[in-house]
């Protein structure tokens, strides 16, 4: 279904739209209308015997971008593909054996759904279509199972009429600039998150907007994606992209460290400190400009500075050298992001890759496998004990429900949408069917006709209140007037028809609502679990993490935890917030120290003892081992000069207070 997007609105006649629409908006919907009307026209003059399916396509796969739309489109027909060829499978295994044949189509549903919830964006569509493929043309040909090839092939067809149809429409009506989006979309981001660094640094509580920019991290990779889809430019430079966010990512976690450092050391502010947040308000006003700035400041306050002493009782009192190791790697990090920025747009940068790590509930992926076999067998022990003649279509509804909308935050709020929708669909339909379309003779009314429903439509898909059930209403609507070649709805098939879809929509919603419904809590406790577990494994398996995977899954984590804010009182979720950062910091500072262990023997030597302290998910011995390391580290590098040496402690450090103030989130529940 449409991803809703908000977009500037630029109007050449001014106040000529109503308040809310957009030209944005205007062009989707008139493009993809005309698009269905056209593939639904190809597959009449083809004389294909289900020509909606080429028309229902086109809604299907439109999107606000022309990559968006290339990106579902590829996978959805690759969905297809795999959905025709399991259903073959079945049909020929297991056709004279209806029971049998459920059962094994339920348990691919299954499959295909947590295989969904463990993808991202239509990388998870496309297993979603795979099982509702599969239960589409399976259901059809289980009455008749010597027709199965032909309808598979038909099928595919359909689709790749619809997808080629909305991509040749999409192409010449909406071909867009996917670097230059995508160079704004970067931009922006950089600016925020430079805003949020010298924020930071002035001391200024900002736990909510470093969450919001994780989470926005994950969405510009989304964005990068797409791109990629429809710009070989972008594709061979989609590594720098990633880079610049993973170099962001890194800068966020430099700036919270730092700021609870300087919390932890009151006193005079060091004036580096605000040289520092100047040059970052510099970025945030001109990220491109000021890249020089940041490097030649970054050799600037490398420079030797002679150690200020001791406090009373032995402790090492707060080192200007100290802070000069976390400003540099706070700097050296927005030097980063600003280098992968310029190389994004740079004609001759080199091609660039680079993975990103993304969250993993198995739980969660273990449910909805469970809930679309259930739904998916319970419908067609339905079907088969009414021997409804419609009931093939509830059956395919269910399947289509369950798989659609497992993998998304709220199921029961998704699958309400698709209702309210089809329940539209079906009022337009009828007064269409058995009021308009009577009197239609030819192509150019039946699009008279059935063009002011669907633009309206297409505009509602475009707002993100009403994409949901906007959606789902062009989708049925072709549903259920079903064009063909001389042949018109009667009214008995027609009530039979809406009240199959509407009862498979209620029990495929009823099947979250009921069977291991869901609970935000419980994600929330999964998700710091898994934060546990990955640091853990960090401390067991350090040479198996790069920076880069570490804070691109916490980054996702972060976006599944603000979906769940609601569930927990304001206190607890920032207590909560806040031990998701210590688990960063933590993380971050393992993996660089970690890193740092070649570089002296005395930084090897503390890593070890470290690192099992990590894995064994004892925060409190873990940062007493911490304290006593950075003072034996701290000692020996103001004692030799050694930066390196002082480095290591200041992430030693990081680490032991982190654990000491979030030891209730970071030791697991007994």
């Amino acid at each position: 279904m449409s991803t809703a997007t908000r977009q500037p609105s630029f109007s050449p006649l001014g106040d000529a739209l109503p308040a809310g629409i957009t030209w944005p908006a205007v062009n989707f919907a008139l493009r993809t209308t005309a698009a269905s009307l056209v593939a639904l026209y190809i597959a009449l003059l083809l004389d294909f015997d289900e020509p909606k399916w080429a028309a229902m396509t086109v809604w299907v796969v439109a999107q606000g971008s022309r990559g968006m739309s290339l990106s579902k489109s590829q996978y959805r027909l690759l969905g297809t593909v795999v959905g025709a060829g399991v259903a073959i499978a079945l049909i020929a295994v297991f056709g004279q054996a209806p029971q049998l044949f459920f059962l094994a189509l339920a348990a691919w549903l299954g499959l295909c759904t947590g295989l969904a919830t463990a993808l991202r964006n239509f990388r998870s569509y496309g297993a979603v279509l795979a099982g509702y493929t599969a239960a589409i043309i399976g259901v059809s040909a289980s009455s008749e199972p010597n027709a199965v090839f032909d309808i598979a092939i038909a099928r595919v067809a359909y689709i790749c009429l619809g997808i080629v149809t909305e991509a040749v429409f999409t192409a010449v009506f909406a071909p867009g600039t996917p670097l230059t989006g995508l160079r704004h979309r970067l931009d922006t981001f950089v600016r925020q998150v430079a805003t949020a660094c010298a924020r930071a640094l002035r001391g200024e509580d900002n736990s909510v907007v470093l969450q919001r920019l994780f989470a926005g991290a994950v969405d510009l990779d989304a964005t990068g994606e797409y791109a990629a889809a429809s710009s070989i430019s972008v594709r061979r430079r989609f590594g720098h992209l990633r880079g610049a966010v993973a170099a962001s990512l890194a800068q966020l976690a430099a700036a919270q460290t730092l700021r609870e450092y300087l919390a932890r050391n009151p006193g005079p502010q060091d004036p580096l400190v605000a040289e520092t947040a100047d040059l970052l308000d510099r970025v945030a006003r001109n990220p491109a400009s000021n890249g020089p700035a940041v490097g030649a400041f970054v050799k600037k306050i490398g420079e030797p500075v002679a150690e200020p002493g001791r406090e009373a009782g032995g402790h090492l009192a707060p080192s200007h050298l100290q802070l000069v190791n976390r400003l540099e790697l706070l700097l050296a990090n927005t030097h980063e992001t600003l280098a992968r920025q310029a190389l994004l747009v740079d004609a001759n940068a080199p091609p660039s890759r680079l993975s990103f790590h993304f969250h993993f509930d198995r739980v969660a992926a273990w449910e909805n496998a469970l809930r679309s076999f259930v739904a998916v067998l319970l419908a067609a022990a339905f079907w088969i004990a009414t021997a409804w003649p419609y009931g093939s279509g509830a059956v395919v509804i269910v399947a289509v429900i369950c798989s659609l909308f497992a993998p998304r935050p709220n199921a029961i709020a998704a699958g309400f949408g698709f209702f309210q929708g089809a329940a539209a669909a079906i009022v337009a339909a009828t007064v269409c069917n058995f009021a308009l379309l009577p009197a239609v003779s030819d192509f150019v009314m039946l699009a008279a006709v059935t063009s002011p429903f669907l633009v309206v439509g297409g505009l509602a898909m475009r707002f993100q209140r009403t994409a949901a059930p906007a959606a789902s209403f062009n989708l049925f609507l072709w549903d259920l007037i079903s064009p063909e070649n001389g042949a018109r709805p009667d009214f008995i098939g027609f009530i039979n028809s809406s009240l199959a879809l509407l009862v498979g929509i209620t029990c495929g919603t009823l099947v979250f609502a009921l069977l291991l419904p869901e609970d935000p809590l419980r994600i929330r406790r999964r998700l710091h679990a898994a934060v546990r577990h990955d640091l853990a494994a960090i401390g067991r398996n350090p040479e198996r993490w790069s920076q880069h995977a570490w804070l691109s899954r916490t980054a996702d984590r972060f976006s599944r935890q603000i979906v769940t804010s609601l569930a927990v009182s304001p206190e607890e979720g920032e207590r909560e917030l806040r031990g998701m950062l210590a688990s960063l910091t933590i993380g971050h500072a393992a993996i660089a120290l970690h890193g740092l262990r070649s570089a002296h023997a005395s930084i090897a030597f503390a890593t070890g003892p470290v690192l099992r302290r990590l894995g064994d998910g004892d925060p409190q011995r873990l940062a007493r081992i911490c304290e006593l390391a950075a003072r034996r580290l701290t000692r020996r590098g103001f004692a030799g000069g050694d930066r390196k040496l002082l480095n290591g402690a200041s992430l030693l450090e990081d680490i032991a207070y982190s654990a000491v103030d979030h030891a209730d989130f970071l030791e697991a529940p007994r």
